[in-house]
């Protein structure tokens, strides 16, 4: 299966889209300046002895231009590509499925590229106010009509857009695949934003050692997270809720599952007649609510195959619902809470 086609339909390891630009207007300093030059050759043609008074009336107003212009900084993206980007952006569009990276920082965008995961993602409630410019493609007039002076952008999915993007503001491309501290650091950089992220990464720190304190899990202990969606059944490397797994409480990957991380894949495709070669000691279940893959799932745990894995005859299965499938700090934090729920400790 085509990976970036799946992440279109689906929208938990990448993508969706955004964009904008504001010109500065210098007809009033026009104006401004033709009228000082007029009034300097008046007084010049006043004074006495015909003498001429310096106009120093167009230097001031470029000096107050040059003041009143928003300070830029330079940063470069994902891409190596060099930008000018303001020092301070207010009105940034985001093009991505991960937008729970901004909130933790404090910055709400004022566009997002909502369309397929706002029924997805477990913060819902902090979508207010934001813009929806599209899904899988965003809608270039709606951004520009939001005047951003920046946009970020999914350079892994969206990398050929970076030039319609850049016509309408600052165009910045982030690395979707990258690790939450990482890619959460980088939006930092790009927002101004680093105190806040260091400050967000120590709490979250702090309240995972709680939770392994209360879940004792045991890195002897192997796992699997399997994912179904509609009739397709996935084993995943380590993305979305697998991370949390895998790198916050500790359980090492099954052999054949570390071969999917180890090949660098987010996840794979499989028939349940192979599950046992993938599954561990614990398993991670999750799925979504429609009727094709509650019909799926059932039939998958109705199965002699399934009802064989030691993990389901220990009663060390958990099920989640998809929305959990994501890697971003507000997913990731509020995972913390629930896993101590599911698992009941």
């Amino acid at each position: 299966m085509n990976i970036r086609n799946f992440i279109s339909s689906y929208g938990f390891a990448a993508s969706f889209l955004l964009f904008v630009i504001l010109l500065a207007s210098c007809s009033n300093e026009a104006t401004t300046g033709g009228a000082a030059t007029s009034a300097g050759g008046t007084q010049a043609a006043a004074g006495t002895g015909g003498e001429t008074v310096p106009d120093r009336s167009g230097t001031a107003d470029s000096a107050k231009a040059e003041a009143t212009k928003p300070a830029v900084r330079t940063i470069t993206d994902y891409t190596k590509r060099k930008l000018d980007i303001p020092a301070e952006p207010k009105k940034i569009v985001y093009v991505g499925s991960s937008p729970g990276d901004f909130f933790v920082l404090g910055v709400k965008p004022v566009g997002a590229t909502l369309g397929v995961i706002s029924s997805q993602i477990v913060y819902p409630e902090l979508l207010g106010g934001i813009e929806d410019i599209g899904s899988s493609e965003p809608n270039l007039e709606k951004m520009t009509m939001l005047e951003p002076d920046l946009i970020l952008f999914d350079g892994v999915v969206y990398d050929g857009k970076a030039e319609a993007l850049g016509k309408i503001a600052p165009a910045v491309a982030y690395d979707s695949a990258a690790p939450m501290y990482e890619r959460l650091r980088f939006m930092a950089e790009v927002t101004g934003k680093q105190m806040e992220a260091e400050n967000w990464i120590t709490g979250y720190e702090a309240k995972v050692k709680t939770v392994l304190d209360r879940l004792q899990t045991s890195p002897d202990d192997t796992a699997s997270v399997l994912l179904q969606l509609g009739k397709q059944l996935y084993v995943m490397g380590n993305r979305g809720l697998a991370v949390t797994v895998f790198d916050v409480l500790g359980f090492t990957p099954s052999p054949k599952v570390k071969e999917i991380i180890d090949d660098s894949k987010r996840f794979i495709t499989v028939s349940s007649e192979v599950l046992p070669e993938y599954t561990g000691d614990w398993l991670f279940l999750l799925s979504n609510n429609s009727e094709e893959t509650v019909a799926a799932k059932k039939a998958l745990t109705d199965s002699a195959i399934w009802n064989s894995l030691p993990a389901v005859k220990n009663g060390q299965v958990y099920a989640f619902e998809s929305k959990w499938n994501f890697d971003d700090p507000i997913t990731r934090e509020r995972l913390l809470d629930e896993l101590t729920r599911i698992m009941g400790k």
